[in-house]
């Protein structure tokens, strides 16, 4: 009797810590990489020239990304080439795409012309690295459009994210 019970005490803990692995997603076919994304980072933003690589450090400036559970994410930014009330916060996705790698993409109202911007969408597309629990690197490509989708411009940025502790 005791070796039976035993027995079910064992089944019973494999089936908790199963359905514990599983709904952290570590069951599942999805590649894992070292550490979460899922929390809030602040990124620094540097703009670059797509064609060459440039990089222009004297316009960079500071955004937050949130990941959470389930693949969805809010930005907001610091950039001050957008006027006050001009521009919504972006919502979107990220999805892991391998061990450490990452893509985001989300999109933005700007509310009214102004400035450098004119009234439409903006839609930022990132493809990152995870290098530790706390740092990740990313490539950024960014497009607006007039409300109508037809395109405006676009560019490009070079972003160092860093946890929020």
């Amino acid at each position: 009797m005791i070796t039976k019970a035993i027995a079910c005490s064992a089944v019973a803990a494999f089936v908790v810590a199963t359905a514990a692995v599983n709904a952290n997603g570590h069951g599942s076919d999805k590649p894992h990489g070292p550490a979460s994304l899922e929390g809030t980072w602040q990124a620094r933003i540097t703009p670059r020239n797509c064609s060459t690589g440039e990089q222009f450090p004297q316009v960079a400036f500071d955004s937050l990304f949130m990941f959470a559970a389930g693949g969805t994410m809010t930005e907001t930014t610091a950039n001050p080439s957008f006027q006050a009330g001009q521009r919504s916060a972006g919502l979107g996705y990220w999805e892991r795409t391998g061990h450490s790698s990452y893509e985001a993409v989300f999109q933005a109202f700007v509310q009214f012309t102004g400035g450098n911007y004119t009234r439409g969408n903006q839609r930022v597309e990132l493809d990152f690295e995870l290098l530790d629990g706390d740092h990740w690197n990313a490539n950024l490509a960014v497009a607006f459009t007039d409300p109508a989708g037809t395109p405006i411009s676009n560019g490009c940025a070079a972003v160092i994210g860093v946890r929020l502790p």
